[in-house]
C-alpha cells in the first residue's frame, strides 16, 4: 500500500507554502517539532506507510504511547510490561489543537508521563472510537 496523498491544487499548494514562510522561525521550530512527534498517528490511522529504517526503540515506543495517552491522542489502560503482550488501545481521529503541548509532553519523562496518565480519568469520547489491537513491540502498527 502506497502512503495516501490528499490531493490539493497548486493554487492551495501555494497558500500553504506561503503561509508557512510567513511564520516566525520559532513557530516553524515549534511546528516542525510537533509534526515529528504526531507522526505516528499518520501510520496508525493508514495514511503512511512504516518506514522499516525509523522504527523506535521499545523504549521509545513506550514513551510515544504514554506522550499520546497523556495528550488523550490516543487511550489504553496501562501498558504492558511484557512489549510483545498484546493490548487495547482505542485511537480518535483527532490531534491535539495545542501543538506547543505536543512538544511540552513529549519532553517529560517516561516515568513522569507513567504517573501523570495512571491519574487520567476515561474520556468521554471512547464510547465512539473503535478499539485496536497493538502491542508496543508492533506499535505503531495494529495488529491484524
Amino acid at each position: 500500500m502506497t502512503p495516501a496523498k490528499i490531493p490539493i491544487t497548486s493554487k492551495e499548494r501555494k497558500r500553504l507554502l506561503q503561509s508557512f514562510s510567513e511564520l516566525l522561525p520559532s513557530d516553524k521550530e515549534v511546528l516542525n517539532k510537533a509534526t515529528g512527534h504526531l507522526r505516528w498517528l499518520t501510520i496508525l490511522w493508514d495514511l503512511e506507510e512504516l518506514d522499516p529504517e525509523s522504527i523506535p526503540s521499545i523504549p521509545e515506543k513506550r514513551h510515544i504511547l504514554l506522550a499520546y495517552k497523556f495528550l488523550q491522542i490516543l487511550w489504553f489502560n496501562q501498558l504492558p510490561e511484557d512489549s510483545g503482550k498484546a493490548f487495547t488501545m482505542y485511537v480518535p481521529d483527532r490531534t491535539p489543537d495545542n501543538l506547543e503541548s505536543v512538544n511540552e509532553a513529549f519532553d517529560r519523562s517516561t516515568a513522569e508521563l507513567a504517573v501523570l496518565c495512571e491519574k487520567m480519568p476515561r474520556p468521554g469520547w471512547l464510547e465512539n472510537t473503535s478499539a485496536v489491537l497493538t502491542s508496543i513491540e508492533l506499535f505503531p502498527r495494529r495488529s491484524r
